[in-house]
C-alpha cells in the first residue's frame, strides 16, 4: 500500500497500515515534505524587501517552518493523547506521533506547485527585466490559487486527522474531531484573554 495514493480513497485502511507497518521516520518524512510545501508562503512575505538576500529569505522561510512544524508535531501529539484519554481514549503518545503527519498527506500533493512558486520568487528577485515581470504576474495568481488549494486540502486533512485520533484512541472519528475542537477552543480562549490583557495594558482605564 502506498499511503500517498491510498489516503484519498481508503483513509481508514491507510491509517491502520501506517500504524502497523511504518516507523516514525516515515511520519517525519511526510511532515517534512508538508513543511517544505507550505514554506514558500513565508518567503513571499519578503518578496519586495530588497535588503533581505534571497538565500537568507529562503533559509529563514524553510528553516522556520521546519522547526515550528516539528515543535507542533511533538506538542500536538501530547495534547491529542492527553485530551483523547480525558474523553475515554486508550491511545499512546508514540501512536499519536505516527498518525498526526497523515493529516498533511493531501498537502504534499501540492509540492510541485509550491516549487514553481519558489522558482517565480527567485526569478523575480534576481532579474529586473521584462522577462521577470511575467513571473510577477504568475506569482500573483499562483500564490492565492495555491492558498485556496491548501485550504481545501487542509479540510480533508482535518478529516484524516480526526479519523486517525479516533483509531488511536479506539473511539469514533467524531470524538477525534471533538478532541481537536477542544484543543483549538482552549487556545482560542487563551488568545482572547491575551488580547484583552494587552489592550488593558496599552490603554489603561482612566479614573
Amino acid at each position: 500500500m502506498n499511503p500517498l495514493l491510498s489516503i484519498w480513497g481508503r483513509p481508514t485502511e491507510t491509517i491502520h497500515y501506517v500504524l502497523a507497518h511504518k516507523k516514525l521516520t516515515y511520519s517525519l518524512l511526510i511532515l517534512a515534505l508538508a513543511a517544505v510545501t507550505t514554506a514558500p508562503f513565508s518567503a513571499m512575505q519578503f518578496l519586495f524587501m530588497e535588503d533581505f538576500p534571497i538565500a537568507g529569505v529562503l533559509f529563514i522561510a524553510y528553516f522556520g517552518v521546519l522547526v515550528s512544524t516539528a515543535a507542533g508535531w511533538f506538542i500536538g501529539a501530547g495534547l491529542y493523547t492527553w485530551v483523547g484519554k480525558w474523553l475515554g481514549g486508550k491511545g499512546t503518545y508514540k501512536e499519536m506521533l505516527a498518525i498526526i503527519p497523515l493529516g498533511s498527506l493531501p498537502i504534499v500533493w501540492a509540492l510541485p506547485f509550491s516549487v514553481l512558486l519558489v522558482i517565480c520568487f527567485i526569478i523575480i528577485r534576481l532579474n529586473d527585466s521584462a522577462f521577470a515581470a511575467s513571473f510577477v504576474v504568475a506569482a500573483v495568481f499562483l500564490g492565492p490559487l495555491l492558498m485556496f488549494v491548501f485550504i481545501g486540502l487542509s479540510i480533508y486533512g482535518m478529516v484524516i486527522l480526526s479519523k486517525g485520533i479516533g483509531i488511536v484512541h479506539r473511539f469514533s472519528a467524531w470524538k477525534g474531531f471533538g478532541t481537536i475542537a477542544i484543543i483549538l477552543g482552549f487556545f482560542m480562549v487563551l488568545y482572547i484573554i491575551f488580547m484583552i490583557s494587552l489592550i488593558m495594558i496599552i490603554f489603561p482605564a482612566t479614573t
